[in-house]
């Protein structure tokens, strides 16, 4: 055995001392288990060739290289004490939000580096900008030692903490947009100097947050602070330093979370773009430390849920004065300051998460609309510059911010939007590949294996072809989305080199498996229609959609003036009078839900062009609808008021809310006069038909949930015709507004035998009455059989499985005729967990005979 050198001895001893202290010097980063169930692509990986997307990229690149950095970072170099020749840019830029843009800047680069790497020369300059901010913004950390930048003193903090006098403005806000630029350099250009810059920072933002009291915590946090819990999440999760997620549980609202999350809507009155950063940082914790805060997921999803139910516009786009609104409001608050970009961004950011989280396709769904129509809507298309607000007010216009004298929050916003075009159009769950959005596009899926190139016009055309550059050896899923929008009665339909291939349908996702070849084609073909939105709270108020896309009408460019409100914020003014409202010739249609469901014959679409023209209306020639995102030039409307008498003959609708127990009773099928949903509307004389109807010599029940804004009527049941026999008359009561519902029951007796049965509304004419859904139920009926909950005679796994859906809130009702009596195995009076393990001894043979009581 050679003998080892003393000097080596040493020189390793040395040299494992060195790793251990570094072990013992670099946090140690505690990852909880991923709760994703997808995941993104890295931008590089993604392509957009679509023209219209190509250049929207092209100008926000041309802007954001026509800023001048030294000016942006004049205000960090002042408060550190630093000399600069440079003099400030105007707008917000000369206010103490002063500094916001540049966090803004850093983020937009960071994401332009990723995207420019086919061009070196861009490519460079962007490197070469990002380069000298972080190395000036060190400087001034240097300069400070303190770890503190910002464009203004240390003052602001002391005003909102209420420490000090003088003008509130919203420094944490600014410190936001500071702290996700270092960040996104960091991750996506690579600059270890940003992540050093960062942590520093975080360590001053824990020094300052850790010396609140509970009052102090409460006043920093009533003033606007963006998504502070959000960054600094994502910085614990790149240093690992606990105090970086001390920093960021300082900026969550445990009060209002559980509010939200309780299923309260407390939205109304509060600031859009304050509230919507603190769910995503609530979906950030749930992301960061796993599902031990699945509380933080359920505030997220429910206040999502409030955002798009009740506060959303058909492009996506929410808020009027930068605030929520009262629930459902939409029409009463339709004007020039609807729909602020931030909020379109801040939701997007948060539909994003919530989609990698839980794969529902509602939030790709939702994307879409509002990337299309809001986020591409917010750009013109020859300036690059963005929108602050996007009225819904009829008449009013698009106004864009000056590339140097505006600097608002929404120029900020703009610049990221358009910078990651690429972000969200393929997801992955490491197997499957996920295609979200139909836009010209290619993917490297390098891990997999996998390329291919997508062809895409929607809606202009409804063909969407995939060629397979490359694949592995092995199968892959592919999974299409399967769009909201789709024509009614139809379906997207799937071609492989030629032929038809059969797809499963999986969670709103068509799928198709295979070992891919290269050159393999697939074509979708995506058939689109017309398709109608109605204000909920007036429902004369509609929109128009064909596919994914908003159409607007253009209003003309007279007086095309502007004023200025807020903090140096323009808006557009309406000095003129335009058309909103259309005129119907109602003698084709009995009434206005009759004439929207028609509207693919009066709002028809010109060959071969996105342009539409009305039919049978008083602006059958002076309006043309086009889509709202290309609109940039003069007024428009989305929303039109819509008249009629509507004396035309009533047509069938082909739908009704009808609960899906009634085949219980034995009914096959269900037509009604008018109506397509549950908030329709009935006139006097209309019915619904249901289809044989098994009465077999037992009294019948009849429930009607509706709700009367005015008057009181009634419901006739009539047997096999509308003016066959009358058997029973239900009340239906003014309950004074649309959502306010009440049931009304009626016994029908001393009928037998199977019977169509009409169901006619008697009352005042016009926008009054609901029938939401009709339930028969039967009475004395035949002795059930206990366990037989699914009504076939037998007792099986089947029903044993039903009545595990029942006890989980599955599903509501049991098809059995009786439920307790099928259901109550132990005879107590109720169906509950005792019932279910009842079920499981008696499957197994532990007990011979049900009912069972002990």
């Amino acid at each position: 055995m050679s003998k080892i050198p003393k000097e080596f001895i040493c020189s390793s001893i040395f040299y494992m001392l060195v790793l251990l202290l570094l072990a013992f010097l670099t946090p140690s980063i505690v990852y909880a288990e991923s709760v994703d169930k997808l995941q993104p692509f890295d931008m590089e990986q993604v392509n957009v060739t679509d023209p219209y997307l190509v250049n929207a990229f092209n100008k926000e690149i041309s802007y954001l290289q026509s800023i001048d950095p030294n000016r942006l970072l004049v205000g960090y170099k002042q408060t550190a004490g630093l000399s600069t020749s440079y003099s400030k840019y105007g707008g917000w830029e000369s206010t103490p939000l002063e500094g916001h843009t540049l966090g803004h800047y850093m983020s937009a680069l960071a994401q332009a580096y990723k995207n420019t790497k086919s061009n070196s020369t861009v490519n460079a300059d962007i490197k070469k900008r990002i380069d000298l901010i972080i190395s000036e913004l060190q400087a001034c950390q240097n300069k400070r030692g303190d770890g503190y930048i910002y464009a203004e003193s240390p003052a602001q903090f002391n005003v909102v903490e209420g420490k000090a006098t003088g003008t509130l403005w919203a420094p944490w806000y600014t410190m936001h947009k500071i702290m996700a630029g270092l960040i996104s350099i960091y991750q996506l250009e690579g600059n270890p100097t940003a992540l050093t810059v960062a942590s520093k920072l975080g360590d001053w933002i824990y020094n300052r947050v850790n010396a609140w009291d509970s009052a102090t915590q409460a006043k920093v946090l009533s003033v606007e602070y963006g998504g502070m819990n959000d960054c600094l999440l994502e910085l614990y999760k790149l240093t690992g330093k606990s105090n970086h997620l001390a920093a960021a549980k300082k900026f969550e609202e445990p009060s209002l979370l559980n509010t939200i999350a309780s299923g309260n809507n407390v939205l109304p009155g509060k600031h859009a773009n304050t509230i919507i950063p603190k769910f995503i940082g609530a979906i950030n914790r749930y992301r960061t430390l796993g599902t031990s805060e699945t509380s933080y997921l359920t505030a997220a999803q429910q206040f999502w849920n409030f955002v798009v139910r009740d506060h959303t516009y058909v492009t996506g786009g929410n808020s009027q004065w930068e605030a929520f609104r009262a629930a459902g409001k939409l029409d009463q608050y339709r004007d020039e300051v609807n729909n602020e970009t931030c909020n379109s961004y801040n939701m997007l950011k948060l539909t994003r998460e919530l989609f990698q989280v839980t794969g529902d396709v509602k939030y790709a769904d939702f994307y879409e609309r509002a990337f299309i129509n809001e986020i591409l809507a917010s750009q013109n298309p020859e300036t690059g510059m963005t929108t602050y607000f996007k009225p819904m007010g009829t008449g009013y216009f698009k106004v864009f911010s000056k590339p140097f004298d505006n600097f608002w929050c929404c120029t900020g916003t703009g610049m990221e939007n358009f910078t990651k075009l690429n972000d969200s159009i393929y997801f992955n769950n490491g197997t499957d590949l996920y295609i979200n959005m139909y836009i010209s596009s290619t993917l490297n899926w390098s891990e997999k294996g996998l390329s291919l190139t997508q062809k895409a016009d929607v809606p202009l055309s409804d063909t969407v072809t995939f060629t397979i550059d490359s694949a592995p050896s092995s199968e892959v899923r592919l999974k299409f989305r399967s769009p909201y929008w789709v024509a009614t009665g139809k379906k997207v339909t799937v071609k492989v080199n030629g032929s038809s291939v059969n797809v499963s349908a999986v969670n709103g996702y068509l799928d198709v498996s295979r070992v891919w070849k290269v050159e393999d084609k697939i074509e979708l073909t995506i058939p689109a229609e017309v398709q109608t939105s109605r204000c909920t709270d007036n429902q004369s108020v509609a929109a128009f959609t064909y596919g994914p896309v908003v159409l607007c009408a253009g209003l003309g460019s007279e007086s095309m003036t502007t004023s200025s409100v807020g903090w140096n914020v323009t808006t557009a003014t309406k000095t003129v009078n335009v058309r909103d409202t259309i005129n119907i010739n109602s003698s084709t249609s009995a009434s206005l839900d009759d004439w929207l469901g028609n509207i693919n014959k009066y709002l028809v679409q010109t060959p071969g062009k996105l342009e539409f023209t009305f039919k049978e209306t008083d602006c059958d020639n002076s309006l043309v609808f086009t889509p709202y995102y290309k609109h940039y030039t003069g007024r428009y409307g989305i929303y039109f008021t819509l008249k009629g008498s509507f004396t035309g003959p009533r047509n069938p609708f082909t739908k009704i809310e009808a609960e899906s127990y009634n085949a219980q009773s034995g009914i096959q099928d269900v037509t009604c006069d008018e109506g397509t949903s549950a908030i329709g509307y009935i006139e006097n004389g209309d019915y619904a038909v249901y289809k044989n109807m098994d009465f077999d010599s037992r009294a019948i029940e009849f429930v009607a949930r509706t709700s009367s804004a005015q008057n009181d009527g009634k419901i006739e049941i009539r047997l096999d015709s509308i003016t066959g026999p009358l058997v029973g008359t239900c009340k239906v009561t003014s309950t004074g507004g649309w959502q306010i519902f009440t049931d009304s029951k009626c016994s029908v007796s001393d009928v037998t035998g199977k019977h169509d049965i009409y169901l006619k509304f008697v009352g005042d004419s016009g926008y009054l009455f609901n029938i939401n859904w009709f339930k028969f139920i039967k009475e004395d009926v035949s002795t059930v059989l206990a366990g037989d909950l699914n009504g076939d005679n037998t007792i099986d796994a089947t029903d044993f499985a039903m009545m595990k859906m029942y006890l989980l809130g599955l599903i509501n009702d049991l098809p059995a005729q009786n439920d307790i009596e099928a259901g109550d195995l132990n005879k107590d009076g109720v169906i509950n967990a005792l019932d279910f393990a009842v079920f499981k001894k008696y499957l197994l043979g532990s007990i011979e005979n049900l009912p069972y009581t002990n």
